[in-house]
């Protein structure tokens, strides 16, 4: 089961580039979700991870594919709004495509259309989706069993919701609030760490 971090778009790119080079070993992808950041903001931090020897192959850009292919990135993780994954792919051949999806009739789509992976959310409550309920898991499950793609599950999720998810099918899972709002990131993936072993 894999582990990704989202990045909040709170932090400097200093700030983000300290936490993302003490994580890194612990961490199977990071998508860099910056949607506050400008577009050259965005460029900077990714030059930053490089030239930093960040794996590179743990990056995903978070939206814009043109800024994966301007620094090499081969992994763009798209927001349900974006354009059709098979529409990008025509003008970007070489990257590979996620899609947010918050539904079964969202997820087929996306599949048809050719996205490498799905990201499905929110599962849990989540500060970050105040006064949204949570989708559950029982939806999340049907997808895995119906869509032969990698699924990744994202919203408030803890490390003892890891054998549930596990036991459903679900590739991985990416975690925002749990790395970037804690006061110790590396303690908080040990956690998770800890949950997927003991599966």
């Amino acid at each position: 089961m894999d582990l990704i971090a989202v990045t909040n778009s709170r932090m400097d790119n200093s700030e983000l580039l300290d936490i993302l080079l003490r994580i890194e070993a612990s961490i199977d992808a990071v998508i860099l979700r910056e949607t506050l950041k400008t577009d050259a903001e965005v460029l900077s931090l990714i030059r930053l991870l490089q030239t930093a020897n960040f794996d590179e192959e743990k990056i995903i850009v978070h939206g814009r594919a043109d800024i994966a292919l301007l620094t090499g990135i081969r992994r763009v993780q798209l927001p349900g709004h974006a354009l059709p994954v098979d529409k990008l792919r025509q003008h970007f051949p070489m990257l590979s495509f996620g899609r947010s999806v918050h539904s079964i009739a969202e997820a087929q789509m996306a599949y048809k259309a050719g996205a490498d992976w799905l990201l499905y959310g929110h599962v849990f409550e989540t500060a970050s989706k105040n006064g949204l309920p949570p989708r559950g898991s029982e939806e999340l499950f049907k997808l895995c069993q119906s869509i032969p793609l990698p699924i990744y599950a994202i919203g408030g999720i803890l490390p003892e919701h890891v054998n549930l998810l596990q036991s459903g099918g679900v590739s991985g899972v990416a975690l925002m609030s749990a790395i970037f709002t804690s006061s110790s990131p590396e303690l908080a993936l040990s956690n998770y760490k800890v949950a997927m072993k003991l599966d």
